[in-house]
């Protein structure tokens, strides 16, 4: 657990996936306060795809916001969200801390020569590929975008019936049969339906959580 008392604000896509970024957190012992971007993945989606200056603008709005409040640092609790923003340059620019899952992704890129990304949509997937290769050239970086997963999850659907609805089961078999090193939960959503892919899957699983948590502590 963090020996440091500060507090955190959590951005993320919807309420929902705000507020398991903040339950994540408060579980390790950390005051964290949600701050959600949109009110639903497929408004999320279409920022993120269509409009990104005014989604980079409204992120903005909220690290003033964030600022204002006394908050010491920012995770973003959304991996398509971090690769719609550039959330390096609105971190240095407001100057504060943001920490994202593609700082996980840059930090153990060189360690694969092959990756599987299970993400919310393909802007997610390319972005994480571009974090990726811009660390490992090498690297294969195999996306899967799956927006109608994360509303179904959104919805609290069961995660068997999830995976079932959507041939999970043929997508993570993709991935076993073709050996990557890794398979990227590319979506902050996902780790709901983790234990019913963990039952399929031949590869390691990596939710960038753990080591988000671990930056926002050092």
């Amino acid at each position: 657990m963090c020996v440091n008392n500060f507090k955190v604000g959590v951005i993320a896509g919807t309420p929902i996936d705000t507020e398991m970024g903040v339950d994540f957190l408060m579980s390790k012992g950390i005051d964290a306060y949600a701050y959600p971007v949109s009110s639903c993945p497929q408004e999320q989606s279409e920022l993120q795809i269509l409009s990104p200056a005014e989604l980079t603008n409204k992120i903005r709005d909220i690290i003033k916001n964030i600022k204002y409040e006394k908050i010491d640092k920012i995770m973003v609790y959304c991996n398509s969200l971090s690769a719609a923003v550039d959330m390096d340059r609105l971190s240095t620019e407001e100057n504060i801390e943001i920490i994202t899952p593609l700082h996980v992704y840059k930090n153990i890129a060189s360690k694969y020569k092959s990756i599987g990304v299970l993400a919310a949509n393909n802007k997610s997937a390319a972005g994480i590929e571009s974090i990726v290769q811009n660390v490992n050239s090498k690297c294969n970086v195999i996306g899967i975008g799956m927006l109608p997963v994360v509303i179904d999850i959104e919805n609290g659907v069961p995660s068997k019936e999830i995976v079932e609805k959507f041939s999970l089961k043929n997508i993570i078999e993709f991935y076993n049969s073709i050996q990557v090193d890794t398979l990227i939960l590319g979506c902050t959503h996902l780790p709901y339906i983790y234990e019913e892919l963990k039952k399929i899957a031949l590869v390691p699983i990596l939710d960038p959580a753990e080591d988000m948590y671990n930056m926002i502590c050092s």
